[in-house]
């Protein structure tokens, strides 16, 4: 049994949660009232209470009883959260990323001791907050996990063993691979579904087939100039496969628009127009979408 620390309470961090708590001790950070009960719903069954801790930063007085720390925050709060935590790290704790897009993981790898190691965990688990206190389990997904430095990579059976309670669980020894193949589905579906307020399914239309092929092929071209081998026609039939299965979802970003938040469009269009700048590929569909996105924003 592990000691864990969630940090962020967010639909991703509620679910995981809530299967992480079945075998471990699962404390969760939040801004948030710590007394408030959350709770877990799947359908129409009946909500159960998720039984985790919910404690403030300024009760991180323990933190070194933490195994594992897992950030579930969105791409954008990532660099911030982490330097909250990182004065009360454990010398020799696991560290978690998961989120949408890319980023992040060198310039926290810079930041951890020879004895921590880095893993990222991409999950396709769909939910959403009905409320603050209260997270929808909404469609099936798998969740992969892979390390991020040496560290890691040696202690691959650690890492799996704990989260082994979350369903549909896998390693991989390339999660870079892996998390951009996430990326292409999350430019197919993201952008589109917040900009026309659709469901995932509806993407499916043909006037959307145009944008969805470019901005992928733009996405496969960064692919091949990072070494990574992406053909394009896997990108799509990958992005219409999860369009199909979620067809009934509203996806992170269509509710980030909806509810006036931050996006994580500068880690998923926006990396791949970053990425387009530094190989001088040129991006303009991911340009579009990544700008018009950030006015969306702008003006709810």
């Amino acid at each position: 049994m592990a000691n864990i620390l969630i940090v962020g309470d967010g639909a991703i961090g509620l679910l995981l949660s809530h299967f992480l708590s079945a075998s471990h001790n699962v404390s969760i950070l939040t801004r948030k009232s710590p007394t408030n009960t959350r709770f877990y719903s799947r359908g129409n069954g009946a909500s159960k209470k998720i039984d985790a801790q919910f404690i403030a930063l300024n009760q991180l007085n323990k933190a070194a009883e933490f195994d594992v720390v897992l950030f579930t925050v969105k791409a954008f709060q990532v660099l911030d959260a982490f330097s909250q935590i990182k004065p009360l790290l454990p010398n020799h704790c696991s560290v978690v990323l998961s989120h949408n897009g890319m980023g992040n993981v060198d310039e926290i790898n810079n930041q951890l001791n020879s004895n921590q190691a880095l893993y990222f965990l991409t999950t396709s688990i769909a939910g959403f907050k009905s409320n603050q206190y209260i997270v929808q389990h909404t469609g099936e997904g798998q969740s992969i996990i892979g390390g991020c430095n040496n560290l890691a990579l040696q202690n691959k059976e650690v890492i799996t063993n704990v989260f082994k309670v979350v369903p549909s669980i896998k390693w991989a020894d390339n999660i870079h691979q892996l998390r951009f193949e996430k990326l292409l589905v999350n430019i197919a579906i993201n952008p589109l579904s917040a900009l026309n307020n659709v469901k995932n399914g509806e993407l499916r239309a043909p006037k959307f087939n145009a944008v969805i092929f470019n901005a992928l092929n733009e996405a496969c071209n960064i692919a091949r100039a990072q070494g990574l081998n992406i053909p394009l026609i896997k990108a799509l039939n990958t992005a219409y496969k999860i369009m199909e299965l979620t067809c009934d979802n509203y996806s992170s970003m269509q509710q980030d628009v909806q509810h006036n938040r931050t996006t994580e469009i500068r880690a998923i269009c926006g990396y791949i127009a970053q990425q387009g700048k530094l190989y001088n590929i040129k991006t303009p569909y991911n340009n579009e979408l990544l700008a018009k996105i950030e006015a969306k924003k702008s003006v709810v």
